[in-house]
């Protein structure tokens, strides 16, 4: 086994489209990380492929900070024996759903419980005329893959190539990585890769994930540059970070050794 870098940091959306909080000792089960993009609102407007109103559509719901009332009971299942030995191809059973419950903070300084119909109408009463409806499901809201990675050094790289303000938020990716030896752009070589993270949690690094405008929006400010887009487009094909799917279950944090399981590592 390759030790080819290490975990920066490790995020979670708990609202699709909102600010993210960092999420160190993060279960990360079968179908993402716990706590990622758990609550959704959808947009009565929006094309059935993509239902979700998100800042596509208002650039600064992205400073909008969704937080969970029991942060710590959202980061791992109660019994955690229990999910660490579930068989394969199950997911553990997940805290009851008020395990879940969550506040959201608007740019104004306003707090609101996710289900206060006041939320809701807020949005709806100044930003658009469509109907939102609030969704929530344990198992993650991801539009492509469980789990989405982005390296240090491709962020750097895209900076310079530029000369813009880039926030490594702007990826919105769950693991950010700090490559050992690895250049920009190198997690596009490990497509098709085992990867094991930390302790337990392995990985199938399946795609090269392609960007939209969410991409150009600073998670600061909410200013978007549309010229981050355009030149991934025109140097990149569009596409920048990876995705991909869980293999083996387990928990992850910042500092967490990174490794290639090379073909004739003994299964851990």
């Amino acid at each position: 086994m390759s030790k080819i870098g290490t975990i920066e940091s490790v995020w979670r959306y708990p609202m699709k489209s909102m600010r993210g909080e960092p999420a160190d000792g993060v279960f990360v089960s079968y179908s993402g990380v716990m706590g990622d993009r758990v609550y959704a609102l959808t947009s009565s407007t929006a094309d059935q492929e993509f239902p979700w109103y998100t800042a596509r559509r208002q650039e600064n719901y992205i400073l909008y900070k969704a937080r969970f009332k029991r942060n710590k009971r959202t980061k791992q299942p109660a019994a955690m024996d229990i999910a660490l030995d579930h068989p394969a191809g199950l997911n553990p059973p997940y805290p009851p759903e008020g395990t879940f419950d969550v506040e959201i903070e608007t740019p104004e300084g306003q707090i609101f419980d996710v289900r206060d119909p006041a939320f809701i109408a807020g949005l709806e009463g100044k930003y658009t005329d469509a109907k939102l409806t609030l969704q929530y499901t344990q198992r993650n809201m991801v539009d492509c893959r469980p789990v989405s990675l982005f390296s240090l050094q491709t962020v750097e790289q895209l900076r310079q190539e530029t000369n813009l303000d880039i926030h490594p938020l702007q990826f919105r990716a769950n693991f950010y990585i700090n490559w050992d030896e690895g250049g920009p752009f190198y997690e596009d070589e490990l497509v098709g890769k085992r990867i094991k993270i930390g302790d337990r949690l392995e990985v199938m690094i399946l795609e090269r994930g392609y960007r939209c405008k969410l991409m150009t929006i600073h998670p600061e400010t909410a200013q978007s540059d549309t010229r981050l887009l355009k030149h991934v487009i025109k140097t990149r094909k569009g596409m920048a970070g990876v995705y991909a799917a869980v293999l083996k279950e387990g928990a992850v944090s910042s500092g967490d050794a990174v490794c290639i399981v090379d073909e004739g590592d003994e299964a851990t």
